[in-house]
């Protein structure tokens, strides 16, 4: 069902509230899957516009905190995008369709290539290079009809069934998604859309590792030897959690543009606003639980925009759904809880800077924390010191800045809501009192 769908209901004092169930599924990430199975969509499809139409970039990177919408997104550009796909029914009663110049330039006319690493982890540079030549090997088996075409060069034809075969050297693997911008605008005579998705994955899964300079060094010749300045690419756009490729030795990523956390372009997109989140209860028949979703899962600014976590609040939906509309006796973290944003990012931060304590402290009695915020840290250096530490907890998602900011040059930071309080109270004050020997003023439980 799409937002423009939605139908009003109202409350008889004599009736029960009707119950909707509307149709989600918080597991799916691919906009294609999750359109043609009928699940609830809240239309996001205006960003195909403002990017292509109002503020093209050719190299653009979105970074957001995990399960924030990224993959939705891009895949969502992918599949409007591509002249393999045939995409006007998907995007049928979209807000989209209403840019008739725009569809009619734009919908299904170029070649893309779709590369996603969100999958591209482990403990080893080979375990990691394995997964990412697979990756590739994947794309290329999508565009396996360039070896029909017979104005292609045999040479060619050679070196592209070896990348998808697997079969290439790392050096021409790494450089594989550039090489096959060159065939697809051969064969088509069109600039080529690169969309790189959870770019960073493979980086962040080898903090601390002997084999992060070595994966670190291969995303970013991967990256810049796209993002070169050069005739084959329409566009490069790239989602990940942290700028992390800034200031490298590699030329290309000077030309990536970010759009972060505290950009106000783009910033409606990624999550849910106020508005959609009040439709979306209201479609599904818990408007009555508003107050609860924004205590809990509210509170984040991104650029100038009020957002809300959409991981956590279709997880919620989804459980009412599950219990009759039953609320649980204290609503669960569903996004805190997952693996790769508690354990991997908070464990890491935890003792590691002279002022976390201080800072720590402020932001559980509900005291913003005002910091020097650099937001292009490399992974490596998130550890190094108080603004790398404070930068990553505002990027990946565990702070947010305040509504009122004190002074220019800084940001205040705040915890956003209760969902991340409750973390910070488990997690990181409960290790000072261990670890540190800090006492704890006095035990605060959210209400």
């Amino acid at each position: 069902m799409h937002i423009d769908m939605i139908m009003c209901y109202t409350i008889d004092e004599k009736e029960e509230w009707h119950m909707a169930k509307i149709k989600i599924d918080p597991t799916q990430d691919s906009f294609r899957s999750y359109i043609a199975k009928g699940n609830y969509y809240i239309d996001k499809t205006e960003i195909i516009h403002e990017y292509l139409e109002e503020s093209f970039e050719s190299k653009i990177m979105f970074t957001r905190p995990r399960r924030f919408g990224k993959t939705m997104i891009m895949t969502m550009f992918r599949d409007f995008l591509d002249n393999t796909r045939k995409s006007e029914e998907l995007f049928k009663g979209l807000k989209i369709m209403e840019h008739k110049d725009l569809v009619n330039l734009y919908m299904n006319k170029y070649p893309v290539i779709f590369l996603s690493l969100k999958e591209v982890k482990g403990f080893s540079f080979e375990d990691i290079y394995d997964l990412f030549r697979d990756k590739v090997s994947e794309v290329y088996r999508t565009h396996s009809y360039l070896l029909s075409n017979n104005d292609l060069e045999d040479a060619d034809k050679e070196k592209f069934s070896r990348i998808r075969n697997g079969e290439a050297t790392r050096s021409a693997t790494m450089l594989g998604i550039s090489f096959l911008c060159e065939m697809l605008k051969k064969h088509w005579n069109k600039g080529v859309f690169v969309i790189i998705d959870e770019y960073d994955v493979p980086i962040a899964s080898a903090i601390g590792t002997p084999s992060y300079d070595k994966i670190l060094n291969m995303i970013q010749e991967m990256l810049s030897s796209v993002c070169k300045t050069n005739d084959n690419v329409e566009s490069v756009m790239i989602s990940g959690c942290l700028y992390t490729v800034k200031n490298s030795g590699y030329t290309g990523l000077n030309n990536i543009r970010p759009k972060t956390v505290l950009t106000n372009r783009y910033s409606e997109y990624f999550g849910f606003t106020d508005q959609e989140v009040k439709q979306t209860l209201a479609a599904a028949g818990y408007l009555d639980k508003y107050d609860e979703v924004r205590e809990w899962y509210d509170g984040y600014i991104f650029g100038n925009t009020h957002i809300y976590n959409p991981w956590d609040v279709m997880n919620y939906i989804d459980y009412l759904n599950d219990n009759d509309g039953n609320s649980p006796d204290e609503p669960e973290l569903f996004w805190a809880n997952t693996s790769e944003t508690r354990l991997n990012l908070v464990h890491g931060f935890l003792g590691r800077t002279a002022d976390a304590q201080e800072g720590f402290e402020r932001l559980l009695t509900d005291k913003p924390f005002v910091k020097i915020i650099n937001e292009h840290i490399p992974y490596h250096k998130l550890h190094e010191s108080g603004e790398s530490l404070w930068a990553g907890l505002l990027e990946t998602g565990y702070l947010t800045k305040a509504e009122q900011q004190q002074r220019k040059g800084t940001i205040s930071l705040c915890i956003p809501n209760n969902e991340i309080k409750k973390v910070f109270q488990q997690e990181v004050y409960d290790y000072f009192k261990t670890h540190c020997g800090i006492p704890m003023q006095r035990e605060r439980r959210i209400p």
